[in-house]
């Protein structure tokens, strides 16, 4: 039966990076409702109904937990197909030798009473028996090399299928990284992604601009208003562009310089002896 990671995982991963989230949020209820809707999802796969800021965090935090998640019923997936195939019945013996022990010791049991006196019971072996003995002996260490060449390839393949799982994992950390929601501003309250933020700081940097004031304007306004801001992003990226256009039209035309060529050759050429 396959794990489901909402009902059969015992625990999810807390990221390290989380905290700058947590101490974006206004109020100490909101941090609250957070971590509670992280254990219905994790726990039940229970979506709750959040706003603001708090809506924004869980939905990237749900994004985490449902990665991990799908890697761990993985895992117990693959750790499932291995158990299956570790393993397998002995073998019969195919030379037949417990057969040909038997009649070995029937025939020794019927002809004991016709063997004359002075033979020795201990004497040496048929070559036949111990030919078959080590022929058997050799096929049955033949089996066991197989079968530790099989468990060899197994956990090569698993460590091939690990190696792609994280592969995957860090790419997907990757873009968790630049979509991570972090505060800016004087007042803590200009809300951007990393993506975000290093876009336009290097728009801004482009133009001989600073993004830090426009970020420090708009915590201002928005502090002095008690409002919030839905899309930070779309307003920086407003007075940008009219700023960077104000800035383009009022750079002064290059002036055509004079051509003062002739100079020289009159330098060149004019006879200083009349001003001695």
């Amino acid at each position: 039966m396959a794990k489901n990671f909402h009902t059969d995982n015992k625990a999810f991963m807390i990221y390290k990076d989380w905290e700058d989230i947590f101490q974006a949020l206004d109020s100490s209820e909101e941090i609250g409702e957070l971590v509670m809707a992280l254990f219905a999802y994790a726990k039940r796969g229970e979506t709750p109904k959040l706003s603001g800021g708090a809506k924004i965090a869980f939905l990237m935090m749900r994004a985490a937990i449902e990665r991990d998640g799908i890697a761990w019923e993985e895992m117990c997936a693959q750790r499932s197909e291995c158990g299956k195939k570790g393993g397998r019945p002995k073998k019969s013996d195919e030379s037949g030798n417990t057969d040909e022990k038997a009649e070995h010791t029937d025939t020794s049991t019927d002809n004991a009473e016709e063997k004359p006196q002075g033979i020795n019971d201990t004497a040496e072996k048929p070559k036949a028996f111990t030919q078959t003995k080590r022929f058997s002996e050799k096929a049955k260490k033949a089996d066991k090399d197989i079968d530790i060449d099989k468990d060899k390839d197994t956990d090569i393949d698993i460590d091939k299928d690990k190696d792609k799982d994280i592969d995957k994992d860090r790419e997907k950390d990757a873009g968790a990284e630049k979509s991570v929601v972090r505060s800016f501003g004087t007042h803590k309250n200009v809300m951007l992604t990393s993506g975000q933020y290093n876009e336009l700081e290097s728009r801004c940097r482009s133009v001989g601009l600073s993004l830090e004031s426009y970020i420090s304007k708009l915590s201002q306004w928005l502090f002095s208003k008690g409002k919030h801001c839905t899309d930070p992003y779309r307003i920086i990226s407003g007075w940008f562009d009219d700023d960077s256009k104000r800035k383009a039209a009022a750079k002064p035309k290059n002036k055509q310089g004079c051509d003062l060529s002739w100079y020289d050759d009159f330098a060149m050429n004019v006879d200083l002896s009349k001003f001695l």
